[in-house]
């Protein structure tokens, strides 16, 4: 079971994965463990999978911002709004694709004394500001497709067809770069001896084919966007006077960048918040570790994200030292704590019901320091 440790055995000098029991020998009131559940037992198949997923975003993010650039040019020379809001429907999945790539980056990146939990929100804030960056250039597009079903243009639909085409193009040779993506499986071990080693390295995998679904659902949305300029342009060939169906396109566009990185928003604002993940019930997660024999009660409680796919989480757990000891507490803890639910990094803070812990901390203090481990 992921993110077991067991006593006794010997301590592999090169695991990242560690538990620390203190004060369990001096008078037994507290134990605390902290555990990243990651180690390097993993490396070299993740780091391969990382290495050919950074290759397909940095080869997919500058297909995409050169036709970016070559649409956007088009569209303006052809006079056409569909063209320009497709290539800003383009640069909401260059967006993306450079914020996969940084989030590959960042997570290689160890923590530093100012930034413990390393740099993960980055990407967070980076995919903040591109989103809200696009928004605004859709909102100007919307503007001048009001004024042009007002005061109808002339629009070159040769040149907006072959642009659409190439599109199109384009879109099948982003989703053949994307696609493909291997799968790897490795094995985990424990070691003990007040030290606990877990190998949660699908997580990082998972992540990594996440990044390559997400761009690939992007370009997919993509395609379908060329297809429609296509098919607006091949109108315009036929029926020049229908050129009320450009802003239309631009409508339509505006709506789908709108609703394909709504989420987004909602996201990093929900990871900047120290919000929990939505796939995690809190309450359910003390239901679980009250169920461990010995357990009295679970408090001070707190789960949040680090950044999508990573999450923290902190308890105290009052346990009845006469029924059990803190190793079995600890060990079986992380197990559900990792295991069962996916967290990312725990710290777990284990309170003998002798010693008359109702709190983390008393009350004039504790908007200045804290022991939850956080």
């Amino acid at each position: 079971m992921p993110c077991s440790g067991a006593k006794g055995g010997g301590h592999a000098p090169n695991e990242h994965t560690h538990l620390i029991a203190s004060a369990k020998h001096q008078h037994a009131n507290h134990t605390t463990t902290t555990r990243s559940c990651t180690n390097l037992a993993s490396k070299v198949g993740n780091d391969l999978t990382q290495s050919s997923t950074k290759k397909k975003l940095a080869i997919a993010t500058t297909i995409a911002l050169l036709f970016f650039a070559t649409e956007l040019i088009a569209g303006y020379l052809a006079n056409s709004l569909a063209l320009m809001s497709d290539a800003f429907h383009l640069l909401s999945d260059v967006s993306s694709f450079i914020v996969a790539l940084a989030a590959i980056y960042l997570a290689e990146k160890p923590p530093t004394k100012k930034h413990t939990y390393g740099f993960h929100r980055a990407e967070v804030i980076a995919a903040l500001v591109s989103v809200l960056t696009i928004w605004v250039l859709t909102g100007f597009l919307v503007m001048e497709a009001i004024e042009r079903i007002r005061k109808p243009q002339v629009i070159d639909a040769r040149l907006m067809c072959i642009t659409a085409s190439i599109g199109v193009l384009v879109n099948v040779i982003l989703a053949c770069v994307l696609g493909g993506h291997h799968h790897h499986h490795h094995h985990e071990h424990g070691h003990g001896d007040n030290e606990s080693h877990h190998h949660h390295h699908h997580s990082d995998h998972k992540e990594v084919n996440i990044n390559l679904r997400a761009a690939a659902l992007h370009v997919l949305g993509d395609l379908l966007a060329s297809i429609g300029v296509l098919i607006s342009s091949v109108i315009l060939l036929f029926k020049p006077n229908y050129s009320i169906v450009d802003p239309l396109c631009t409508f339509v566009f505006s709506v789908i960048v709108l609703y394909t990185t709504y989420h987004l928003v909602q996201d990093s604002i929900g990871v900047l918040m120290e919000g929990a993940p939505g796939h995690i019930q809190t309450d359910a997660i003390e239901k679980s570790l009250q169920q461990i024999p010995g357990v009295i009660a679970v408090h001070d409680l707190h789960i949040w994200t680090l950044s999508p796919g990573k999450s923290s989480l902190t308890a105290h757990i009052l346990a009845d030292m006469a029924a059990c000891d803190y190793d079995s507490i600890l060990s079986q803890g992380q197990s559900i704590v990792c295991g069962s639910y996916g967290i990312h990094h725990s710290t777990l803070q284990i309170e003998s019901d002798t010693a008359g812990f109702t709190s983390h901390c008393r009350p004039h203090i504790c908007s200045s320091s804290s022991s939850s481990g956080r």
